[in-house]
Parts: structure tokens; sequence; C-alpha cells
């Protein structure tokens, strides 16, 4: 099975469908209840039209590059492990979803890398919960930016046993609490499923790093109109962290997730007790 499939058969089955069904009742039933409500989701409606969400067709441009960035994979850990030895001291973001919930697409389009690309750094496959421990992404060459670090997929569409799901539950937790370069951190949130208990888990972990949730795989979602709403009810579900709507597969939404983490990392201050590492910390973001 090719890796251009929009999704993986093994992983679409009938409990993410109901999951599907139940959360698009929710949506066509939450009209807003009042007034600022409205208001918030008819502007994102609008923006969201332009910037071609709700939509499978690409737009002019396609998914979202930049001349002359490089991205590749540098290192990973596994749980018990060590974090591997980096080259440059970058700020790093932290990429966390449910399995399924269209993670590694987001990230490779984040790098301005196609889904079906060779280049594509972000591991893939035909099996959901393909990525079984934390990866580390370098993003740009020269200069190197920041590390994009791509964590395994939590949930119960995850292909691995309770036990491993548990130990990537701490090795993440561990890496969250005590990584100094940590500047930002992702939760992609499946917008044909909505926020499930385990999102709630890992926004809850992660309250001492700057959160952004981007909304994944928009382009299955029936119109701007309708990720509009589904923005909406995100944010009102749990309050405290920016949503970005996206589809990696199309580019849309992608250019304003990369600024916004461009803008959080180069804000954040790094614990460091090297002078050299927090300077090249700040020089990487500027």
């Amino acid at each position: 099975m090719s890796r251009s499939r929009r999704e993986r058969k093994d992983s679409v089955d009938v409990t993410v469908l109901a999951e599907r069904a139940a959360w698009a009742d929710v949506l066509e039933a939450a009209a807003p209840e009042t007034a600022a409500a409205a208001t918030r989701e008819a502007a994102y409606a609008t923006r969201f039209k332009k910037a071609g969400l709700g939509t499978r067709r690409a737009g002019a441009k396609g998914v979202f590059r930049r001349d002359a960035v490089a991205a590749a994979r540098v290192g990973s850990q596994r749980y018990g492990g060590a974090p591997p030895p980096l080259k440059h001291a970058l700020p790093e973001v932290l990429m966390v979803g449910a399995a399924n919930a269209g993670k590694s697409t987001l990230i490779n389009a984040l790098c301005g890398a196609a889904p079906a690309s060779s280049a594509a750094p972000a591991s893939a496959s035909d099996r959901a919960g393909w990525t079984s421990g934390l990866e580390w992404i370098r993003v740009g060459a020269k200069p190197p930016v920041l590390y994009i670090v791509d964590a395994p997929g939590y949930g119960s569409h995850a292909v691995a046993s309770p036990r491993e799901r548990r130990d990537w539950s701490r090795l993440c937790a561990q890496y969250a609490a005590t990584r100094a370069t940590l500047s930002a951190a992702v939760v992609v949130v499946d917008a044909t499923r909505g926020v499930c208990d385990e999102d709630r888990r890992e926004l809850a972990r992660l309250t001492a790093t700057p959160r952004v949730i981007a909304l994944s795989k928009c382009d299955l979602l029936q119109g701007p109109a309708t990720v509009a709403r589904c923005a909406r009810l995100v944010e009102e579900a749990v309050g405290g962290a920016a949503v970005v709507p996206t589809c990696g597969t199309t580019g849309a939404g992608v250019a304003e997730l990369w600024a916004k983490l461009r803008a959080l990392c180069a804000a954040a201050a790094v614990k460091q007790t090297d002078p050299r590492t927090v300077a090249v910390h700040r020089s990487a973001v500027l």
C-alpha cells in the first residue's frame, strides 16, 4: 500500500467511523450560543475559506514549502535510553497526537515535504502507531532552525501492546518535564473526531510549555464553515491553547502553524547554564 494514500485502511475501522459519525452530529447541532461566538465562527469561516481549508483540493502553491530548507532525522530515544547527542543546540517543538491523527503527515508538511516524497523525514507506514520512540528531526541546514521531536501516537488505535503504550507515555512525560530546550508543544487533534481523553491528558501534562492545537485532516470536513465550527468547539473545550486548522496533504494552514511555532521558539528561554547554548538557541530562531 502506497504511503501516498490519504489514509491507511487498517486504521479506519468501524470504531473510527463511529467516532466520526458522532462528531459530525455534534458539529451539525452545536450552533453558537452567544452573539460573540457566532461572530467568531463567521470570521473563522471567512479566513479558512481563503486558506483553502475544508476542501480536498490543494491550493495554488500545494504543500507548504520553503526555499533552501532541508530536514532530516538526526537521532532517537527509546524508553529507558538516553537522548541522542545532537550537533546543534536548538529550540525543540514536541509533536504529540493520537495514532492515525495525521501527525507524521503534518510534520512532513511543516518540513516542506509532500506526503509521498522520499525526502519526507517523519516516519509513516501502513500501520497506525509506527513511531515507537522520540524521533528528532532537524529542520534547516545552513543554518539549522529548530528540532521537531516526533512522539509515538497514543490511544487505542495504536498497534502496540499495553506495556509499550505505558512506556511511551512515561518517555514523553519524562521528556516534557526535563528537556531544557523544549520551547513549544503541538497536540495534533483529528478534526474528524474531535478532542479525545488522551488529547486532554497531554494538554494537562504540557501546561508548563506553550501549547498549540493543530486540527488535522481538515480536508475531510465539509467546507470552511464546518472547519470554523470545529475550531470554535475545540477552543471552548480546551481553553488556554491556540487552535490552528491544517491539512498536511494540501498544505492548507501549515504556513500559519509554522509561523506560530517560530514565534514561540523565539520567545522561549532555554534554562541551561551554558551561555553558548542560550546564544545558539536565540540566534537560531531570529
